[in-house]
């Protein structure tokens, strides 16, 4: 149980089935259970707690406020303006506890017509969690009428009201035990017995006065930081922990219309104790930072979440883990999307981007590569490759320059080539790593069986100044089983290095 002010403040099913009741002194509570639990309340962590949830139900509506009475604190939301968007109260409000849940709270959950109607409800709530399918029942539903939504405060007993804390035991005594009770007594005597302010909060919460909210507001920066509760040897339970600070982290950027291209997730090990050479014990920490870099700007918490997971599998623990901090390294302002009817080439683009950014995530940003075309006549060296997200320098396509100040010779057919440059010749797709060297039967080059030429040579004479020649006649040929190779031959150099036949490469 949790006691404020040596009384108790909220206690679990097992200590009501032992006869503890809330408001009962600390000492009868021991009385009544030996092996009770008690837990002074803490009103720092509360407003902490209260804070992340908080952070957390901007997802849904930009009206979220704070609530704080004498049962404890809470969050009140104007959810009205989100049903369409969310697809109805259902579902929003499953959404909702699923996050509350996993921020590692619980709450008695109630809505209303009135935000002091919601509360007074959720006062005599249980701590439950709402899922998909099922409302509770004490729940206003959209559609009912107020009449309904008032019978069910009229059930509520008094102790709901903070006005009402000090007149407990006169109204208990002279029969008012209800709201509905305490609305049928003349409103002038209440009012001079008990003051007005019992009166304004029944009228706020049945919708006969106006309220007044002060609405949460995102804090300009976030740090976001978690002392674990134990020493964490393993990355599963970082990513739970973690899980908590993204749930913040995306509520806090949906409140300022932004969004991430990159995230790091510091883990603080427990600080190691060692000798220095004169004998002395000296104490160090270290942090591991984890950074995942988005091909593309975004505040979904699943997503960062699953890019954490993959990047969390290749990490090695060098200690334990005491504390983790999340730091959004670049923030961009990105409006909400819009929902589409048909996929457009942007909502192509996004999903592409994202499963990019999960290879890069598992498998490191330098193992997926960029492949580019490169101003150069060599097959090997036609293609380039660079990683993803790195700035490329734009490539030039005239292929009229291939070297420091000269022009690379191409020709189809006989040497005696014009000055034009020839079409582009048929190139493969697959290219082999290395040119495979042939065997020459009767003057025919062999491979599998002997080839026949269907069309070439075409030729290329480049890469004299970086001493890599290239002096090649390229054919397209066929053997028996009707597979098309690409196959090149060697021309004197002048150097003393013989003709050949080679196999470069196969068409599909």
């Amino acid at each position: 149980m949790v006691t404020h002010k040596k009384r108790v403040g909220w206690c679990n099913p097992a200590a009501v089935e032992a006869g503890i009741r809330l408001g009962m002194s600390e000492a009868n509570a021991w009385s009544m259970a030996a092996d009770l639990q008690v837990h002074p309340r803490d009103v720092l962590k509360e407003q902490q707690a209260l804070q992340e949830a908080a952070l957390w139900a901007l997802h849904f509506t930009p009206q979220v406020a704070l609530q704080t009475s004498v049962h404890g604190c809470g969050l009140l939301a104007e959810v009205a303006p989100s049903l369409r968007l969310f697809e109805g109260l259902q579902k929003l409000l499953a959404q909702l506890a699923r996050g509350i849940a996993e921020l590692g709270l619980q709450g008695g959950w109630a809505s209303a017509p009135t935000a002091t109607g919601a509360w007074l409800l959720a006062q005599t709530a249980p701590l439950t969690v709402i899922d998909a399918t099922a409302v509770r029942a004490t729940a206003y539903l959209p559609g009912q009428s107020l009449a309904q939504a008032a019978a069910l405060l009229d059930a509520l007993p008094l102790h709901v009201l903070d006005a009402a804390q000090e007149h407990l035991a006169t109204l208990t005594g002279i029969g008012c035990s209800t709201l509905g009770q305490l609305r049928r007594l003349p409103r002038g005597g209440l009012a001079r017995r008990f003051g007005k302010a019992l009166l304004n909060e029944i009228d706020r919460a049945y919708g006969d006065q106006p309220e007044v909210h002060r609405w949460f507001e995102a804090p300009e920066t976030i740090d976001l930081k978690l002392e674990l509760p134990a020493r964490v040897e393993n990355t599963e339970a970082l990513l739970f922990a973690a899980r908590r600070l993204l749930l913040q982290l995306t509520g806090w950027l949906t409140a300022r219309h932004a969004a991430v291209a990159g995230i790091t997730l510091w883990l603080h090990h427990e600080p190691a104790r060692k000798r220095d050479s004169t004998g002395a014990v000296a104490t160090s920490a270290a942090s591991t930072p984890v950074a995942i870099l988005l091909a593309a700007p975004s505040r979904d918490a699943d997503h960062l979440g699953l890019l954490l997971r993959e990047r969390l599998a290749h990490v090695v623990l060098v200690a334990p883990v005491v504390e983790i901090a999340l730091v959004a390294d670049s923030i961009t302002l990105q409006a909400a999307p819009n929902t589409e009817l048909f996929p457009t080439v942007a909502s192509d683009t996004e999903t592409i981007g994202r499963l990019v950014e999960r290879l890069q995530s598992r498998l490191g940003t330098e193992a997926v590569r960029l492949l580019a075309t490169s101003a150069d006549h060599r097959p090997e060296r036609s293609h380039a490759s660079s990683a993803l997200l790195q700035r490329r320098a734009p490539v030039r396509r005239s292929a009229a320059r291939t070297g420091p100040g000269t022009a690379a010779k191409t020709a189809t057919g006989n040497t005696g080539a014009g000055i034009a440059l020839p079409p582009v010749a048929m190139r493969p797709g697959w290219l082999l790593p290395q040119p495979l060297a042939l065997l020459t039967r009767q003057d025919k080059p062999f491979y599998q069986s002997p080839l026949t030429l269907l069309a070439g040579p075409d030729r290329i004479e480049t890469g004299w100044w970086d001493d890599a020649l290239a002096l090649r006649d390229y054919f397209i040929a066929e053997n028996d089983r009707h597979v098309l190779l690409w196959i090149f031959r060697l021309r004197p150099d002048g150097r003393g290095v013989d003709d050949g036949w080679f196999l470069h490469g196969f068409f599909a």
